[in-house]
């Protein structure tokens, strides 16, 4: 149950243990992760500890910039970063090509891409949907946990697989019987109890080894690796760009989807996704991939979804404890010994604790994938996408070169198909009926005779054109109430959908204030503030619309509404 919300004040006590939850298992993939890339690239020692000291920095700047919102950056909450994750591979593979300088190159010209397209956000509403955001967390969820480990989980000379893992199943059953079975307050501490447990298991059987974490200097500030950009564009950033780019654009998809899913259990009443927020951590998320293109490091700092799951166990989403967070990832960055005893933490118990936490990760990807109106349509994108993405090792097997790379990464493999089938589904629907028009009181009337003439060639009945007459006043209405701006345009769609029509409302306006009409209908029956003039217009709208959904874009307002014949 959720205790503080982001702007709630949170007893310091409280927010360092729940910032303690975090930070350990969340630093540790930073680490384990950045060690991953370096190792399989070939790059030695230098640029290795110039990666983890750096990502560290960036990370917990990230984390901190998040819990406030300047203009149009930063989210205004908790919002937990960490490795981007669907770029692991792709980068592994620049390093080993044209080492940190080509990285950098293809790192920086990829992103400018994503400032691009969070400008234009809206305008990709119907690809970024929430049923394609929480396939691509799932697929997030189900090969981060296969990747780490396969990687990390090394067993020492003289002992059986079996004898080493023993720590990891012990933790990992202490993790499930705490979530299935533990009090509340008992459930609060799953992650620092399975740790705790993990690491006296594996202590007792001699298996963990803290000796070099004992010989590690204290402190120690890395030179950096990095000497210039590679922009002499030659064979391998022209063979890599695609790629990169991608990726690049998979990675974007997914952070639309994280700061989606972050955004309403941070709240304890659920309202409407505010876009605009999305937006600001967008351009905070391109920021951080920016600068570590700058610095020359592994692209790391994206917003993880994750950060909801952390939200269940302790219970706390205040920004307190982002920045706590981000304090302690940046204070941990020099401190070459503790850095050394976090990885020294049994490999085997930190897969487990992944287990559980991305384990809860998938289940809020398919809350998000399968809310609202399910459909053959959806069902087939969610089911489909999945399968080819847990699917991708294989057919990557046959293909040699950065083809091959693209179709071997789960999250890229999935989140394309994912993306094409709702674009084959958007092209392929009945035609929209559009109008456009300079939008104030006036425009009631045309508005209407638009609904009308869809009506008439679909044949609807005299009630059936009543309520879709209906409908469309009252978000006109609405939408006209949300501020006293003179010049705005509306642009309105309607499209048939086997027996109802589905029609979208868009307001262009410099600014986007008042309140969300889904909100509005929601909270009807409670302390809603409305007038009773304003209430009679929204219970009007409730009966006779089946469905309502207002996004809000800055500079835009989209309202759906679905009017069944």
């Amino acid at each position: 149950m959720l205790r503080y919300e982001p702007d709630d004040k949170c007893p310091p006590t409280l927010a360092l243990v729940s910032t303690l939850q975090i930070f350990v298992p969340n630093t540790i993939s930073i680490i384990l992760l950045t060690t991953v890339v370096a190792l399989a690239s070939g790059q030695g020692d230098d640029y290795l500890s110039w990666a983890i000291f750096s990502g560290l920095i960036i990370t917990g700047i990230s984390i901190i910039l998040h819990t406030f919102r300047f203009w149009q950056i930063g989210s205004g909450r908790l919002v937990v970063t960490n490795f981007n994750v669907p770029f692991l591979a792709v980068t592994a593979l620049a390093l080993a090509t044209g080492g940190p300088g080509l990285l950098a190159s293809l790192i920086v010209v990829s992103t400018l891409l994503q400032f691009l397209i969070t400008m234009r956000l809206a305008s990709f509403r119907r690809l970024f949907t929430p049923t394609v955001s929480g396939t691509v967390i799932m697929l997030v969820a189900v090969s981060a946990v296969p990747f780490i480990t396969s990687r990390t989980i090394e067993t020492p000379e003289g002992v059986s697989l079996e004898y080493f893992m023993i720590s990891g199943l012990a933790a990992l059953v202490v993790g499930v019987v705490v979530t299935l079975k533990g009090s509340p307050g008992l459930r609060l501490w799953t992650l620092p109890i399975m740790l705790a447990f993990g690491i006296a298991v594996a202590a007792t059987m001699g298996l963990y080894d803290v000796g070099p974490a004992l010989e590690a200097q204290w402190v120690s500030i890395p030179d950096p690796t990095w000497h210039g950009f590679d922009f002499t564009f030659g064979a391998e950033f022209w063979s890599l760009l695609p790629t990169f780019v991608f990726v690049s654009l998979t990675a974007y998809l997914k952070s639309v989807g994280d700061l989606s899913a972050i955004y309403q259990p941070s709240h304890r009443v659920p309202g409407a996704l505010d876009h605009r927020v999305v937006q600001s951590g967008l351009n905070l998320y391109s920021g951080s991939t920016f600068l570590t293109g700058l610095l020359g490091t592994v692209p790391i700092s994206a917003p993880w979804a994750v950060t909801v799951v952390y939200v269940g166990f302790t219970g706390v989403a205040s920004r307190v404890v982002g920045i706590y967070l981000g304090l302690a990832t940046i204070a941990i960055a020099p401190f070459s010994k503790l850095i050394a005893f976090l990885v020294a933490v049994p490999s085997p118990t930190l897969s487990a604790i992944y287990v559980i936490v991305f384990g809860a990760l998938f289940v809020e990807g398919a809350k998000i994938a399968f809310a609202g109106r399910m459909d053959h349509k959806k069902a087939t994108i969610i089911g489909v996408s999945l399968v080819v993405g847990i699917s991708a090792g294989s057919f990557a097997g046959q293909i040699e070169g950065s083809l091959g790379v693209i179709l071997g990464n789960v999250v890229a493999a999935g989140s394309a198909t994912a993306l094409a089938m709702t674009a084959v589904t958007e092209l392929t629907g009945s035609r929209r009926k559009k109008l456009e028009i300079d939008f104030d009181l006036s425009s009631l009337a045309a508005i209407v005779a638009f609904l009308d003439a869809f009506a008439s060639r679909r044949g609807w009945s005299e009630e059936s054109r009543n309520r879709l007459h209906l409908v469309g006043e009252e978000v006109t209405l609405s939408l006209l109430e949300q501020d006293a701006e003179d010049s705005r345009r509306l642009s309105a769609t309607v499209q048939a959908d086997g027996d109802s029509a589905e029609i979208e409302f868009v307001v262009f306006s410099h600014d986007t204030a008042g309140q969300n009409i889904e909100d509005r209908l929601a909270y009807m029956d409670g302390d809603s503030g409305l007038e009773d003039e304003q209430q009679i217009s929204m219970r009007l709208l409730s009966h006779y619309a089946s469905s309502v959904h207002h996004r809000k874009y800055y500079g835009m307002d989209v309202v759906t509404v679905r009017v069944d014949r």
